[in-house]
């Protein structure tokens, strides 16, 4: 493992050392999936652009959304589909964290809870506190309730109360963080449990809940996906019951955990049954990556997809999972390295993504407001210019994904400096374990 930019003589003034904080923020990756850097960084550019059209449509109507996207060629679908980033991120911090706790669990036979939780909260609450902090001072629109968001709580609000409204994805989080230690020593402390069978039996309740939800509510039921996105009464249960909530989303979650688990203990294993036959790994990865672009680029906003029906219902329940399970597997081919795959493993895994992947967390929390401040004036200046609509929504979108991106980028910098890495260093003086596990897998166990 190489040596981090933070070692055990460092005093407190020391955590703020903007010349050793950007250090760490360039230097290769200390003990984290290089791969991993990349991913999460055109996963939030991803998501931002999406963003982007989303706020374009607050500004101009919901009908200027809906209309490019019936407009828009098959290429450009992956935009609009831009959820999926959200399952992205929720495989990838359920194989890093089951890497930490499982390792744990196997060096010392437990969990130190306390210190688990307090590296969670050293990595999470600080940036997002002074956020939330800014947030309440501005008076802005809900901001009575942030609160909710500093105590993880957030996404148990009705969706027109909520305070920063995109930072569900780390109540939910941090409310999977809270119970995955505590299931892991359930069933360490239950022998006759396999692990395996209590993650799929997981995994199979996910779906169960998510079907559940939808029968529960006929607004969902009956309703058409386009309604769910955009009517007042239908969103708000949409939102609420079946998009923003850890029991409708845990799945790509536990997805993670058991690749995190195959990844530890039986890495050989996968790589010999994968490769028991000379198509099996050509035929696997076809599959995934297939099953990935799929999802992407499948339309499921257009009308004719949208409408109500088994089709939707059948997608709602599965599709998260799905996609969740073919990334996870792409994953697990690119670590295995596994020829089929190895470009978008060497992509991916470039050094210029590492700084970048280091400040997704940051531009995650900032994103969306600087859409908002960038997209308003730039959309009222192409409005001044002789464009056609499509083109001005082309045009704003691009500048707008583009100019918005730069700031964050600019802002994440300067977050990681004065804030997330001064906090982050406060683990290695206060003998906190780090949370990027080593690449090296354990021994494999039978």
């Amino acid at each position: 493992m190489n040596k981090t930019s933070t070692d055990s003589t460092m005093t407190i003034p020391g955590l703020w050392s903007v010349k050793r904080n950007f250090k760490a923020l360039t230097d290769d990756s200390s003990g984290t999936f290089y791969l991993i850097n990349g991913l999460r960084f055109f996963g939030m550019v991803w998501i931002l652009l999406a963003h982007t059209i989303f706020v374009y449509s607050l500004y101009n109507g919901k009908e200027v959304f809906f209309q490019s996207l019936e407009d828009a060629p098959f290429y450009l679908w992956w935009i609009w589909n831009a959820d999926k980033g959200v399952d992205l991120f929720f495989v990838v911090s359920g194989f890093l964290i089951s890497l930490m706790l499982l390792k744990e669990q196997d060096k010392t036979g437990d969990i130190k809870l306390k210190r688990f939780y307090l590296r969670r909260y050293l990595r999470l609450t600080p940036l997002y506190a002074v956020i939330a902090i800014i947030f309440w001072v501005s008076g802005a629109r809900n901001h009575e309730w942030i609160w909710a968001n500093l105590l993880y709580v957030n996404n148990f609000l009705h969706p027109d109360n909520m305070a920063l409204q995109w930072t569900w994805t780390l109540a939910v989080e941090e409310q999977f963080y809270l119970l995955l230690p505590l299931i892991l020593i359930f069933v360490a402390k239950s022998p006759q449990r396999s692990f395996m069978r209590t993650m799929l039996g997981l995994l199979v309740v996910s779906l169960l809940i998510r079907a559940g939800v939808l029968y529960y509510y006929d607004e969902l039921w009956h309703g058409n996906y386009q309604d769910m996105l955009s009517d007042k009464t239908v969103s708000m249960i949409f939102y609420g019951k079946l998009y923003d909530n850890l029991a409708t989303r845990f799945g790509p979650l536990i997805v993670g955990v058991i690749a995190g688990y195959g990844y530890c203990f039986h890495q050989q294993a996968i790589r010999n049954w994968a490769c028991a036959t000379r198509y099996r790994p050509l035929l696997l990865n076809i599959l995934s990556m297939g099953t990935i672009v799929f999802f992407m680029h499948f339309p499921i906003m257009e009308t004719r997809f949208s409408e109500s029906g088994n089709g939707l219902r059948l997608y709602l329940i599965c599709n998260r999972t799905l996609f969740s399970i073919a990334f996870a597997w792409f994953l697990m081919s690119a670590f295995l390295q596994l020829n089929h795959v190895r470009f978008f493993s060497w992509f991916y895994s470039l050094k210029i993504w590492h700084p970048l992947g280091q400040l997704t967390y940051s531009i995650y929390l900032l994103h969306l407001i600087v859409i908002l401040l960038v997209v308003h004036p730039l959309n009222k200046y192409v409005q001044t210019l002789d464009l056609s609509p499509a083109l001005a929504m082309i045009t704003t979108v691009s500048l707008g994904a583009f100019l918005s991106l730069l700031v964050t980028i600019i802002l994440g910098v300067l977050c990681w400096l004065l804030i997330e890495k001064p906090f982050l260093n406060m683990r290695e003086l206060f003998a906190v374990n780090r949370g990027a596990p080593h690449p090296t897998p354990m021994e494999s166990k039978t």
